[in-house]
């Protein structure tokens, strides 16, 4: 099955249900917004040149472009965050702040009849690229973005508008539009992989995993990111929705900082300096 039908079993329901005991693959669902405390750790996501970060609900990698790095590489284990993260930097592109925040962030379950339903799709749909493009017309051909944002295609959790903003500096009222600006000549490298089995090339500056680690084995996380850590001079850092203490004698070597009751787990790369 293709990700077309099965993005639309997922919105039609015709799909497992994903657990706290699941791990993601190909067609798990789509973060529709952080729920990371990035408004705590702008030096760990800004003035960064080169960087490789999960995509998950993109909203990190949308913070991070706004101190404009000269190389995004991002990767996910399923296609579908990709084709969101998308239609987020094409709706950026063409929607005003207000119009973007009404589509991707206000709850919209109060309102269903005056919801956005075509209309901004048809202005969105032009800046995406072909595949995007074939992804949301197929889902939108069936369904309408209520149906679509609210199936099991995308995460459950309430999308509180608040502290959305609060979170996501890119959503400021100066941010946004500086980021329209910078998306123009943006190029993301995107890569289809378990975070386990993707092997890099790059001496990047952050390399990002959010909270990948509650998803997949410890001991061979903790292998591939050593070997991250081996080959880069810049830093690798794991989102923690709890304390560090037992993490830190996990992962040794790294520091930790606290995000009042979530935490980071920072490792610093060790690349060798080639001898001539």
């Amino acid at each position: 099955m293709d990700a077309l039908d099965e993005a639309q079993n997922l919105v039609r329901g015709n799909h497992r249900v994903f657990t706290k005991t699941s791990t993601f693959d190909k067609n798990s669902f789509v973060y529709k917004k952080t729920n990371e405390r990035l408004q705590d750790m702008p030096d760990i996501l800004e003035n960064k040149k080169k960087v490789l970060c999960v995509i998950g609900s993109g909203d990190q990698l949308l913070n991070v472009l706004l101190s404009e790095p000269e190389k995004v590489d991002a990767f996910d284990i399923s296609v579908f965050p990709r084709y969101f993260l998308e239609l987020k930097i094409a709706a950026i592109k063409t929607l005003s702040r207000e119009e973007y925040i009404s589509l991707f962030i206000e709850d919209i379950d109060h309102r269903r009849e005056d919801y956005y339903d075509d209309l901004f799709f048809e202005r969105i749909a032009p800046l995406l690229g072909e595949e995007e493009r074939t992804f949301w017309q197929y889902l939108f051909d069936y369904n309408d973005w209520y149906d679509i944002y609210n199936s099991m295609l995308f995460s459950s959790e309430p999308v509180i508008k608040s502290y959305a903003l609060t979170q996501n500096k890119y959503l400021g009222e100066e941010e946004y539009y500086k980021l329209r600006e910078i998306l123009k000549s943006t190029k993301i490298r995107y890569i289809t992989s378990d975070v386990l089995e993707l092997e890099i090339d790059e001496e990047y500056d952050l390399i990002y995993l959010s909270n990948i680690v509650q998803y997949v084995d410890k001991d061979a996380y903790k292998s591939k990111v050593e070997d991250f850590a081996s080959k880069i001079k810049g830093i690798i850092v794991t989102y923690l929705f709890s304390k560090p203490d037992a993490a830190l004698e996990f992962f040794e070597g790294a520091t930790s900082r606290n995000l009042d009751t979530n935490s980071l787990i920072i490792h610093q790369g060790k690349q060798l300096i080639k001898r001539k």
